[in-house]
């Protein structure tokens, strides 16, 4: 029996495998909009100049809040770098989401602190509340917009929602310290590792979890703008859109077989957005976003590494003049 388990673990987590769910993600796609091609012909596609440029720098300005949520985790957890390393580490580790399996975003991040002296324990408890943290301010404004957009909403009974409800109020009692030292103390002693004690206390965690959810509503304006700029979408979508995003988005990173989310982000974009315009144009949306995201992503990666880089210099340099 643990035989065949191993076997079909494997299969699931072959590069083959994964890369199949991608392709077949997005040739359904394409097929919806290639049988649907009048639909996107007739659509509104336009394309300003103004909107797209707000739009990049907003979705840019919301990485920034996020490491921000990062580095108060950090500070809290005893664990925090230098202003100038958070930003170097947590912009690097981002390259590693693109490789499948996710982990690769962890372990950079993980051994860029240990190579800086931080405890390890520390490390992965600041990981953990990080990823927790972020999908429970995604949830929290994906369930906003389903109160708020009605057309939606119609589809959920007051039954579902109570239990949307019920389960985002138990996501926030698993955010508290208390409540995670147990569950982590107990996954440690089944590696028989010594225990820990938390340095942060629940109002922490809920200013952090504000922290993120300011950060989904940045980018979710700027997400809008983005939109905007190539297809007409009028404000009253501002806050179901950023729900759609963050749904979306979160969807990708729990996706552990697809390289940054690949094909999962998109067909869950795609599903939402059909709520505001046709499935077809939905789809050229959801792909243009990831090539945004993607290229704003490489931008300031390649802007921190520059400015690293001619800080280090400066620094040499002040120090041989010395």
């Amino acid at each position: 029996m643990e035989e065949t388990r191993k076997k079909i673990r494997t299969f699931l987590y072959h590069p083959f495998f994964r890369w199949a769910i991608v392709a077949a993600i997005f040739l359904f796609l394409g097929k919806m909009v290639w049988n649907n091609w009048n639909q996107v012909r007739d659509a509104s596609f336009t394309f300003e100049v103004v909107p797209l440029l707000l739009s990049t720098l907003l979705f840019a300005f919301s990485y920034f809040i996020q490491i921000w949520a990062w580095y108060l985790i950090t500070l809290k957890l005893k664990v925090a770098l230098s202003p100038s390393e958070t930003l170097e580490s947590w912009f690097y580790s981002q390259l590693g989401k693109y490789l499948p399996g996710k982990i690769w975003l962890v372990l950079s991040r993980f051994y860029f602190y240990e190579s800086k002296g931080k405890s390890k324990k520390n490390i992965s408890v600041a990981l953990y509340f990080e990823m927790v943290t972020m999908i429970a301010a995604a949830g929290l404004i994906f369930l906003a917009a389903l109160f708020v957009y009605r057309e939606i909403w119609l589809f959920y009974s007051w039954r579902q929602s109570g239990w949307l409800m019920l389960l985002f109020l138990l996501g926030l009692l698993s955010l508290h310290p208390r409540f995670l030292q147990k569950i982590l103390n107990w996954i440690l002693g089944q590696f028989k590792k010594e225990p820990l004690s938390l340095s942060i206390s629940y109002s922490d965690i809920l200013w952090i979890l504000f922290v993120c959810i300011l950060s989904w509503i940045v980018g979710g304006i700027g997400f809008y703008f983005f939109i905007d700029s190539i297809y007409p979408m009028t404000s009253q979508y501002i806050l179901f859109l950023t729900g759609a995003l963050a749904a979306s988005s979160m969807l990708g990173l729990i996706a552990i077989f697809a390289p940054s989310g690949l094909g999962v982000r998109e067909g869950a974009l795609v599903y939402l957005l059909s709520f505001v315009m046709a499935t077809p144009v939905a789809v050229i949306v959801s792909i243009l976003t990831r090539i945004w995201v993607t290229l704003i992503e490489i931008g300031l990666i390649g802007v921190i590494y520059l400015f690293r880089k001619f800080q280090k210099q400066g620094s040499a340099k002040g120090h041989g003049e010395t």
